[in-house]
């Protein structure tokens, strides 16, 4: 390169002409966009992230008050419906419904063939009802391992013959009954003094006194056993993981609201972390929870220490579609779907259909009942 400047150099200091035009060129051009380096890096890789004020950690860290506890209470009843056995079948039913539809698409032709369906008029509606009534076939077998399912309770969304148990709201657990209806006296704000012995009111009681930096773990109960009690199955319920994380929500909800506004943004701006953090931190959470096709997430009915199989189940049992064991109301729900609509045929055109007209003919073609003479009306 040097030798290749040397000579270049001689001729601009042997020619003032060109000497001239080189530095004018020189000056009247705009210099090249400067570019950094470290362009491709992440702009917030150094950010800086203000702590969180410990005021603001020690207000959220106390224990909710009465009046914290019962608006916790309203929410777990009124907003969320933690107990209400029917909130918690729809949530998985949805969750369910995706998962087989993404399953089948990658199954055996067979398999693929009774959940994915079309139809020109209402496209993969067999499909889709197939899917709804096996959803319930998987989570109505999930729950009988449970001891939780209740045999009166329907088959819910289906299109063909539905009956009134098929209403998720009407649910009821199976030991919902007497002393443990768990009928909440709604439009009061300090009802957990009316409702002592409503799940909802005996969770929140038990965490009372709980700091937010507290953990009380759940004993292990991975399902229910023999006979038991009502007040055994409210307690199995209340301690499921799903239901734990709506009553945390609804504690961290209250604690927010002690915060002003210039104390939220405060907060805020210290990006603290979600509750789905806190309990990855304590090695509660199960990364099973979250389906990777559709991001959606699904809080199971096992602690991680309770018992080491995935949630949920594989779907691998479905290939075999003769082996499945169905109640005689699913076997009959799945009987009811109409099969799928014929294709419509591909028009084909014809010119002897319609002469001179370039019409088209999709099927056997008939005689003008007019005789083939057109017809003006006169």
């Amino acid at each position: 390169m040097r030798n290749d400047a040397l000579p270049a150099l001689e001729r601009l200091a042997g020619n003032s002409s060109l000497r001239d035009r080189a530095l004018s060129r020189f000056d009247r051009d705009e210099p090249p966009p400067y570019v950094s380096s470290t362009e491709d890096e992440d702009e917030n890789e150094f950010e800086i992230v203000p702590q969180l004020d410990p005021d603001i950690n020690h207000l959220l860290d106390e224990p909710l008050d009465d009046r914290e506890l019962n608006e916790a209470a309203w929410t777990l009843v009124t907003g969320t419906s933690a107990y209400h056995p029917g909130t918690r079948y729809n949530d998985e039913a949805e969750f369910e419904r995706h998962r087989i539809e993404m399953w089948a698409r990658r199954a055996s032709n067979a398999t693929r063939e009774f959940f994915v369906q079309y139809g020109p008029e209402r496209k993969g509606r067999a499909g889709r009802e197939r899917i709804n009534i096996i959803a319930r076939r998987n989570i109505r077998r999930r729950w009988q391992k449970l001891g939780v399912w209740n045999p009166e309770w329907g088959i819910p969304d289906r299109k063909n013959d539905p009956q009134a148990s098929d209403k998720t709201w009407d649910w009821k657990w199976p030991w919902q009954h007497g002393d443990a209806a768990a009928e909440w006296k709604r439009g009061d704000y300090w009802a957990m003094v009316r409702n002592p012995r409503h799940p909802i009111t005996r969770a929140l009681e038990l965490r009372r006194g709980l700091r937010r930096s507290a953990h009380s773990p759940m004993p292990p109960r991975s399902h229910l056993k023999g006979d038991f009690s009502a007040s055994q199955a409210e307690s199995f319920i209340i301690s499921r993981p799903w239901f734990m994380f709506k009553v945390e929500a609804s504690e961290q909800r209250e604690r927010r609201h002690r915060l002003s506004l210039e104390m939220s943004r405060r907060y805020n701006a210290s990006k603290p972390p979600a509750l789905k953090d806190r309990w990855e931190e304590r090695e509660d959470w199960k990364p099973e929870w979250r389906d990777r096709s559709s991001g959606n997430t699904l809080i199971g009915w096992k602690w991680r220490h309770e018992s080491p199989s995935p949630e949920p189940e594989d779907l691998s049992a479905l290939e075999d579609l003769a082996a499945l064991d169905l109640t005689p109301s699913e076997v009959d729900a799945l009987e009811a779907i109409p099969p799928p609509s014929p294709p419509t045929p591909e028009p084909v055109y014809d010119p002897s259909a319609r002469p001179g007209t370039g019409l088209l003919a999709s099927g056997p073609l008939l005689p003008e009942p007019w005789g083939g003479d057109f017809y003006f009306g006169f």
